[in-house]
């Protein structure tokens, strides 16, 4: 929140990998030209395993002039974040909080649309008609705008007469397929298919370990890290294979067939809310498979697949107007030109998003404070002096009996 009333027309937008500064970099770069004040920050304590320092560096080399962290003396009227709970959003000075998507659409309803992962904000931006209804739940302001990334989006001429499958897995337990293909699989796909892999940021960081790394470089005929934007490999693509990964979505935008081989696609449900993996897999637009040797069937029968995931595409995705990034630039406007003391919308969720936290903390106090009691009655329990013990094996049992598991 503002720190005093001084007012500027600044914008701050955080980074902590590339995924998401190749999303808005188009933005970035409309923004600059229409004059507003932007700065890029890697922030230096995010991401993990070297990926900060790797990101401000490649940003750099692009030509932008990135921070790696917060101009103390400024105040930003609008804070760009990808997601909440970032520890440099606690050292900005800025009025209007506004998320913005790294993706097409999300494939984890577990986390993304908890409370926790939304409630900050003052708006959330949607790239898909999709999220649209979800995100309206916790009193910030959702915009559905067109998904800027595969305007004029085309396919690149190909150095191979065969087919080129694209693998595109996520990382850590929602990876289904790479590290179970079989070196049997491999050979039948490399017969029939010119295989390209890109690496997830963790993935190429290492936190999933070695062996999916390995993996993807000892199958590709071509292997790509997480540097490479995804609309390059794309345009080089004539079909998709993926697993739990937002990519999936990335594919039905840029118009590339996708596939899925994934051993528990509805794994990030949220209670009753499935997947959107899961649930367009269900209703036939999407082909999927949890069997090894199902895999090369699904990908020949790819084509008939067509036609349904480019009407998922419209039914998921905005059409894009001739200037696909104005609709966003307006809503930038809207709140660089707004008055928070004036608006009510603001002043009402900010009062929403403060009694949430004062109540969290205090459930988090008293969780801990029974954790203690629960500790302190069982260390009596286990005292050798029966006096003490029988009265409070009584008390015990009550207690548990009033006290939610």
């Amino acid at each position: 929140m503002s720190k005093d009333n001084k007012q500027t027309n600044a914008i701050a937008i955080i980074f902590d990998d590339l995924t998401e500064f190749h999303v808005m970099q188009p933005a970035i770069d409309y923004m600059k030209k229409a004059g507003i004040d932007i700065d890029i920050i890697v922030p230096y304590d995010s991401g993990y395993n070297g990926l900060p320092e790797h990101t401000f560096q490649k940003i750099k080399e692009l030509g932008y002039k990135p921070l790696n962290d917060v101009k103390k003396d400024k105040q930003y009227k609008i804070l760009l974040t990808p997601y909440p709970g970032l520890e440099i959003v606690k050292r900005i000075n800025f009025i209007y909080h506004l998320r913005y998507p790294y993706g097409a659409l999300s494939a984890k309803p577990n986390p993304t649309y908890l409370p926790d992962c939304r409630i900050d904000y003052d708006g959330i931006f949607s790239f898909n008609t999709y999220d649209t209804d979800y995100l309206n739940a916790y009193g910030a302001k959702v915009y559905p705008i067109p998904y800027w990334r595969y305007h004029n989006f085309k396919h690149s001429r190909k150095d191979t007469t065969k087919p080129v499958l694209l693998l595109l897995p996520t990382f850590g337990s929602d990876v289904s397929y790479i590290n179970l293909l079989t070196d049997s699989i491999v050979s039948k796909l490399k017969e029939k298919y010119y295989i390209i892999a890109k690496a997830h940021h963790a993935v190429h960081f290492g936190i999933d370990g070695q062996e999916t790394l390995d993996k993807l470089q000892s199958i590709a005929d071509e292997f790509y890290n997480s540097d490479t934007p995804i609309d390059q490999l794309l345009a080089k693509s004539d079909l998709v294979l993926s697993d739990n990964s937002g990519a999936i979505f990335e594919s039905i935008r840029a118009g590339v067939p996708v596939a899925l081989f994934a051993q528990n696609l509805n794994q990030r449900h949220l209670g009753p809310m499935n997947t959107p993996q899961f649930t367009f897999a269900q209703q036939g637009f999407i082909p999927h498979t949890d069997q090894l040797d199902k895999v090369i069937e699904m990908l020949s029968s790819i084509n008939k697949y067509k036609a349904k995931q480019s009407q998922l595409k419209k039914q998921l995705f905005i059409k894009n107007p001739s200037q696909p990034i104005k609709p966003f630039l307006n809503i930038i406007n809207f709140y660089l030109n707004s008055d928070p003391t004036k608006d009510h919308h603001k002043i009402l969720h900010d009062l929403l998003v403060k009694e949430w936290r004062t109540d969290k903390e205090k459930i988090q106090h008293s969780e801990k404070q029974l954790k203690i009691l629960t500790q302190y009655i069982d260390d009596l329990h286990n005292s050798t002096s029966w006096k003490i013990t029988k009265p409070i094996r009584i008390i015990k049992d009550k207690w548990e009996k009033h006290v939610p598991k």
